[in-house]
């Protein structure tokens, strides 16, 4: 028997078992030989609707451009450059004049301190996992060398980008001297990459430039007096990766642009069958201004003699050409930059893949607890097999669950999941068409005397109601219905509107500092949206639970879920009809009972207050990220 806030005994245990059922299932649809399809690494089709950086291709390339820009200073060099944009929202379909929302929203625009690069042979994706259609390609391992091409490229297109702005003064230094490297002691290992005999001049020093260990390349702007780098600038630590082209004479008046460099990489992938890991490095490339100037662990190269290429590239299949792959790359290399320069949006699509629609807040243990139970049961030494398992639930991110693991940025992820702190970033939602939140579904038809509390949530959201200005961060629904008497009064009047209700993308907007805009109309969730499997809370026959641990009992995730999700909805107070919940503890924290509780249930109190001081404490923190 449930009480005002916990779910009955029966529905937190079929839930339970259903949620270990559908977890478990994917795990068994993962093949150990291959555990990747090419379609969970398709990152072009998951950013194709992303707008463009900076309004890349929207206006003509010889206009002068003044975004608006917030400097954002920082302790120990660590400052960072925001650009000022926005999304509007349309809030119903039908007559209603209910007017659009705007969301106000600030992207990374430069940093302060550069991502370091150590080479270990205990990096995640050391050993690179097959790919289920890409039989023959992606021999070796050349994530590392992929990955500092990758970033040379975003961050020479951000100085082309950026020139065209008067507020800045952007260049890129670019090491021309083929004297330039310097001996190095006998202690940092060396790792030689062939690159083919037939390589130019130009090309062989770009190589040299991007896999040194000293600074031979360097994006920066010049903003208030202040000197910023690209937030995809990065540094090579403790070990030397040199390309086996010897250096000649060159004639190099200005480093290679964003096209020149991705014919390199084009070249350097076609020689080595490079189609699956291309990718990867490149979405890895995407979490640099996640990982704020930390240091991350790539694998050793792992190459190919010249007999194991003449081989492999005697069996390879017919496939879609790496030409092709990097042409499309280039084409939207502007949308990955928008969706890198959101590190709270990235960090929101791998959320998602643990949102369900269906499940109420309270039931948000029942639901999570065996998701990680089941990831708990993959071998910490294989991260790919726990991002090929997730790519299971929400195929369209696997790639984005791979350069997670690729950076070292899934596992932090993960375990705040876990402990209940999770991202809400409406445009990255709409953008990819990945839901993450109960608010985008649309409002139900109301009867004359209650309302369910996730369309008043909706309702008071959408009408800027006093205190729901801004979007709940909990993507769990609440449970049960309100008295429509007891409501806001303008969500009994919109409750009755013969128009439906929804919130809806309809564009993003770059500010500029003389209070125009550049409009981007891309519709990711016009175009497409990616359902997940069905789940239902209700089943008419319930088999006994079976298979279920004491450990998967724990609620916290749902007091956690469900005190948040309150403190949204009733941020202005209670009605009376809802004392129950009110002074519910999952909800009435400060509420204390007479009686002493018995050491188990102390200890577990203990824990949830812990969580839920420490999610808080985490919420403050990323305060206007969201």
């Amino acid at each position: 028997m449930g009480d005002a806030a916990r779910p009955s005994d029966d529905v937190y245990q079929r839930v339970l078992q259903e949620s270990l059922d559908t977890w478990s299932s994917y795990t068994a649809a993962v093949s150990d030989d291959a555990p990747f399809s090419r379609e969970a690494l398709d990152l072009q089709n998951l950013a194709s609707q992303v707008p463009s950086f900076l309004g890349d291709g929207l206006i003509s390339p010889t206009e002068t451009i003044p975004f608006s820009c917030e400097e954002k200073p920082a302790a120990q060099g660590k400052g960072s450059l925001l650009v000022n944009g926005r999304s509007k929202w349309s809030t119903s379909r039908g007559t209603c004049d209910l007017p659009p929302i705007v969301l106000p929203k600030q992207l990374l625009l430069a940093v302060q301190s550069r991502l370091s690069v150590r080479l270990s042979e205990d990096a995640p994706l050391e050993k690179w996992p097959c790919v289920k259609g890409l039989e023959g390609y992606d021999n070796g391992n050349y994530l590392a060398v992929l990955y500092l091409a990758w970033a040379y490229i975003l961050s020479v297109r951000w100085v082309e980008m950026l020139s065209r702005s008067a507020d800045h003064e952007s260049r890129m230094y670019y090491d021309v001297e083929i004297s330039g490297a310097a001996p190095h002691p006998d202690e940092r290992p060396a790792i030689q990459i062939d690159l083919g005999e037939k390589v130019s001049g130009e090309e062989a020093l770009w190589w040299r430039n991007i896999l040194s260990s000293d600074t031979c390349w360097d994006a920066t702007t010049k903003y208030n007096g202040q000197v910023y780098l690209s937030p995809w600038s990065v540094s090579v630590k403790d070990v030397r990766i040199i390309s086996s082209a010897i250096l000649s004479v060159v004639n190099v008046s200005s480093p290679p642009s964003s096209a020149v460099a991705l014919g390199y990489l084009t070249r350097f992938c076609e020689r080595y069958g490079l189609y699956a890991q291309c990718s990867t490095a490149l979405t890895g490339v995407l979490y640099i201004p996640f990982l704020k100037g930390k240091t991350i662990s790539l694998p050793f190269p792992r190459q190919l003699s010249r007999e194991q290429l003449k081989a492999h590239f005697s069996h390879r299949v017919s496939l879609p050409t790496i030409i092709n792959l990097l042409e499309t790359h280039k084409e939207l290399l502007p949308k990955y930059m928008t969706l890198s320069s959101n590190p709270w949006g990235l960090r929101s699509l791998l959320c998602s893949t643990f949102f369900n629609p269906d499940i109420e807040c309270n039931l948000a243990s029942a639901w999570l607890n065996p998701a990680f139970a089941v990831l708990d049961s993959i071998s910490s030494a294989n991260p790919a097999l726990i991002a090929a398992v997730l790519s299971k639930r929400q195929p369209p991110l696997g790639v984005l669950w791979l350069g997670a693991v690729c950076s070292d940025v899934a596992k932090p992820v993960l375990r705040d999941i876990r402990a209940g702190m999770v991202a809400l970033d409406l445009p990255s939602s709409a953008w990819t068409g990945i839901p993450q939140t109960f608010l985008t579904s649309r409002t139900q038809r109301v009867n004359d005397e209650s309302i369910r509390r996730d369309d008043e949530c909706r309702l008071l959201f959408i009408t800027a109601t006093e205190g729901h200005d801004r979007p709940p961060i909990w993507p769990w629904k609440p449970f049960g219905v309100t008295q429509l008497s007891d409501t806001d009064l303008t969500v009994q009047e919109h409750a009755q509107c013969p128009s439906t209700h929804c919130l809806e993308y309809q564009s993003w907007e770059w500010l500029l500092s003389e209070d125009g805009a550049i409009q981007d109309f891309s519709k990711g969730n016009e175009r497409r949206t990616y359902d997940i499997t069905p789940f239902s809370t209700t089943q008419r026959n319930p088999s006994p639970p079976r298979d279920i641990s004491d450990n998967l009992l724990s609620q916290s995730l749902s007091e956690i879920a469900t005190r948040g999700i309150f403190q949204w909805l009733r941020s202005t107070g209670y009605p009376r009809n809802e004392k129950g919940i009110y002074q519910h503890s999952w909800v009435d924290m400060e509420g204390t009972d007479d009686e002493e509780p018995d050491d188990a249930e102390s200890d577990v109190g203990n824990e949830v207050g812990f969580k839920i001081q420490r999610v808080e404490n985490w919420l403050d923190g990323i305060e206007g990220c969201s």
